[in-house]
């Protein structure tokens, strides 16, 4: 697999760690007394996205307004953000949490995507999804896709905001995961780590207005490294939190579903993170590792570059007992075709193999047959006598 296109296309590589998170499960030191109220909870590291901690992590619940992750990193991705959203009169009317639109008001995208990610309004979010989709239905189906592109398996949407419905389902892992891949993306960050900001919108008179918002998320003054995520609750799901917290080098993400003491419980659970676990950081995604001799082949050397996150969530204690070693041989032998395994980086714990990463092969390197020797040679007198003028 081409290593750009793995940069470009990050959720190919999220899906391929997913998949190491869940045959692997949690670590070892999540076994530790920690007491969480949430009817679902999880830890995730969200470099390498292992689980380092879970209680029914894959319980389909209703998400509340954790949903409106979603929403917005589709938006975020739409690349339309500069476009005035006119705001419906079913959109105004949306029950809930609100932004107070009003029919006919106009705004940028960007401020709206701010605005409901802060507030978490829903009638903001149907007035996204009216925007982008056409109606609600068509970019819920969108939203859909988006979640099964990522991994998120267990997630069922039929709304853009939150709002009960029986068949509206995601689970813990899932919202961790789909939060995970929305934080790499600068611009959600910024907005979901943001206490307070203001949106500029016109009014039905097309004068320029301007409010304040404030961030429902009161986890970031409770507690000094958080810097996201998202707040929701319903009568039927109860208080729901996906937050995330950074510290040093490491950002761990938590969620909680059903949980009365959702502030508390999202603390413990990253304060514990960051005291039990530290990651070890080895190679960069995409990273071109070195140059490997190629036998018989129309180029001489091919990269080897790094397919996946070659890092490591571990235990304090055993921080100091990992140990990385590379699997490469000597040379390899043509042809060789672009994103083919050609060698691994395998992580130790205590002489314990604990995970691998691919390092793969940047481009294709053809075999030097007979043919294709005379062929370059015929190239190269070519480009000889055209330099003299002779052709």
């Amino acid at each position: 697999m081409n290593p750009n296109l793995l940069r470009s296309h990050p959720i190919m590589l999220m899906i391929c760690i997913a998949v190491f998170s869940i045959c692997f499960g949690p670590c070892p030191a999540s076994a530790a007394p920690l007491q969480i109220s949430a009817e679902a909870a999880v830890l995730m590291d969200a470099k390498t996205g292992q689980v380092l901690y879970e209680k029914q992590m894959n319980k389909k619940l209703p998400p509340a307004s954790t949903t409106k992750i979603l929403t917005a990193l589709i938006a975020l991705e739409s690349g339309r953000l500069d476009d005035m959203v006119r705001v419906s009169a079913k959109a105004a009317a949306t029950a809930g949490s609100s932004l107070h639109l009003f029919p006919g008001q106009m705004l940028t995208l960007k401020e709206l995507v701010s605005g409901f990610l802060l507030r978490s309004g829903n009638d903001g979010a149907v007035a996204i999804a009216e925007h982008l989709a056409g109606s609600e239905d068509a970019f819920v189906a969108m939203m859909n896709q988006k979640a099964a592109a990522l991994g998120a398996s267990n997630s069922r949407f039929v709304n853009p905001h939150g709002l009960h419905n029986p068949n509206h389902l995601s689970t813990a892992f899932d919202l961790a995961w789909i939060a995970r891949y929305a934080l790499s993306n600068p611009l959600f960050a910024e907005i979901v780590g943001t206490k307070e900001t203001s949106i500029e919108w016109l009014d039905r008179r097309g004068r320029s207005q301007e409010g304040n918002v404030r961030n429902t998320n009161r986890l970031l003054w409770m507690l000094e490294e958080a810097d996201g995520v998202k707040t929701g609750t319903t009568s039927q799901a109860g208080p729901c939190l996906v937050s995330s917290a950074t510290r040093g080098n490491q950002k761990l993400i938590a969620v909680v579903l059903h949980d009365h003491a959702r502030w508390q419980d999202s603390m413990h659970l990253l304060k514990y993170g960051f005291d039990n676990f530290e990651l070890y950081e080895y190679a960069e995604t995409g990273t071109v590792f070195t140059a490997l001799p190629v036998e018989s082949g129309m180029n001489n050397m091919v990269d080897a570059v790094v397919d996946g996150v070659a890092a490591l969530a571990v235990g304090a204690a055993d921080y100091d007992h990992v140990t990385v070693e590379l699997d490469l041989p000597e040379k390899i032998k043509a042809p060789v075709y672009q994103g083919q395994k050609i060698g691994e980086i395998i992580f130790y714990i205590q002489d314990k193999a604990v995970k691998t990463v691919d390092l793969i092969a940047a481009s294709g390197v053809e075999e030097l047959t007979v043919d294709k020797i005379l062929f370059r040679n015929m190239m190269h007198l070519m480009r000889r006598l055209a330099g003299w003028g002779l052709l």
